[in-house]
């Protein structure tokens, strides 16, 4: 009888412990099964790939260049001197040709973010040119998202005269900075 009294505590405690929820990781933790299935499921582009495929599409599209965007990451820089009016973010013929050549290989890599970056010369105000670079690079947006790039992936920023890539002191040097670049970076 005195081995029934012991094992019965000891069985009840073992089912109340097997019944008991197991604790929540902290939202920090490195591993718990949901996180994992999570992370599992995001795949980072393939750069390597998707390089190639820019660089040989963009070979009969003339003053684009493909490069690294940090670590993870690619960006294209499209001179838009011609691709817009002058004041103006409404597109030309030029920039929508090489836009339509962009759009199916961006919009066949969902798992990278596009951002659309708009830059002026010096030319006119501070202000306007920021207003101008934030205006370009919205319609730049919104017409890769007409051609099948998920919103949920795209953003759009202007920098106007703050990140110049030569002097705006010369016309060459102007135009050079007028550009839009396509920054492609994994998905948060």
């Amino acid at each position: 009888m005195h081995m029934k009294t012991l094992m019965f505590p000891a069985v009840l405690a073992a089912l109340l412990a097997a019944c008991a929820t197991p604790p929540q990781s902290s939202p920090g933790a490195l591993y718990d099964g949901n996180s994992a299935r999570v992370r599992a499921s995001v795949v980072a582009p393939d750069w390597t790939s998707l390089r190639a495929k820019l660089g040989s599409a963009l070979r009969n599209v003339p003053g684009v260049e493909l490069g690294e965007a940090g670590v993870g990451g690619l960006k294209l820089q499209i001179p838009v001197s011609d691709g817009f009016a002058s004041g103006k973010a409404d597109m030309r013929p030029s920039l929508v040709r090489t836009l339509d050549t962009l759009a199916p290989l961006l919009a066949a890599e969902p798992e990278a973010a596009v951002q659309v970056v708009g830059h002026t010369d010096s030319q006119g105000s501070e202000m306007h040119n920021l207003q101008l670079s934030i205006a370009r690079a919205e319609a730049v947006a919104e017409y890769l998202r007409s051609r099948g790039i998920d919103l949920a992936r795209l953003s759009a920023d202007g920098r106007g005269e703050a990140d110049p890539l030569t002097s705006n002191a010369q016309e060459s040097g102007r135009a050079r900075n007028r550009r839009v670049e396509i920054i492609l970076r994994p998905m948060p």
